[in-house]
């Protein structure tokens, strides 16, 4: 859910982030953009493997749900039928193992293997991922066309923390998209959206960002 841009919480929970950016972490990705002139951000095969437990953690409860309920108690036409509260909560749960399954392959299979990355370089910012053959942009934008760096938050109810989202808003014309199917079209801007599954934080992440982003407008 994208967070509205004058909502008063966003802002002060934005700067709590940034006050706790890793100073040491950044002056590091700054002395690397000076001797290789650029930054490669890998993805974090403990998060990605983490997700995938997750993943086929819900898949084999809910498995065992259905394997533990008889069949009887979610059929209309079963005279032990346990009535359509249940018959529909048994369908959410059938939509969820799909969707976990699907979730569960990715996170295991695919996400280990097409490796993504984030590049900043002089140029500007570049994301891709692997297949044979090399490596193939999924967003690419110079520092020229970067409108806004900026962040989303996804609040979380309970005990979980909640989560920022890098965003990088760029104008359409500029910056480059990777189409699984046709082409893309060039709307006025576009916002990508920095995996959260990067070795880096998100919050040291767009500190940096913002600070390269200025160094790079004061030398234009």
């Amino acid at each position: 859910m994208r967070t509205p841009p004058r909502n008063t919480r966003y802002f002060a929970d934005l700067q709590k982030e940034v006050a706790k950016a890793d100073r040491c972490r950044i002056d590091q990705w700054h002395a690397a953009m000076r001797r290789d002139g650029c930054v490669v951000l890998r993805t974090n095969l403990v998060k990605t493997f983490a997700m995938a437990l997750i993943c086929w953690l819900f898949v084999g409860a809910i498995i065992l749900t259905f394997t533990v309920t008889p069949a009887s108690t979610w059929n209309p036409m079963s005279p032990g039928f346990g009535g359509w509260p249940i018959f529909f909560l048994l369908v959410v749960f059938a939509i969820g193992l799909v969707l976990f399954c699907v979730g569960a392959l990715l996170w295991t299979f695919v996400f280990p293997f097409v490796r993504p990355q984030f590049v900043v370089s002089r140029w500007g910012m570049e994301s891709s991922w692997w297949k044979p053959g090399g490596r193939v942009r999924q967003f690419a934008t110079p520092w020229s066309g970067i409108v806004d760096i900026g962040g989303e938050f996804q609040w979380r109810k309970g005990m979980l923390p909640d989560a920022l989202v890098v965003t990088i808003t760029a104008r359409g014309a500029t910056a480059h998209r990777n189409a699984l199917i046709g082409t893309v079209r060039k709307p006025e801007t576009v916002t990508y959206r920095v995996l959260r599954e990067l070795k880096a934080k998100p919050r040291d992440v767009l500190v940096f960002l913002r600070e390269v982003h200025r160094a790079q407008a004061a030398h234009c």
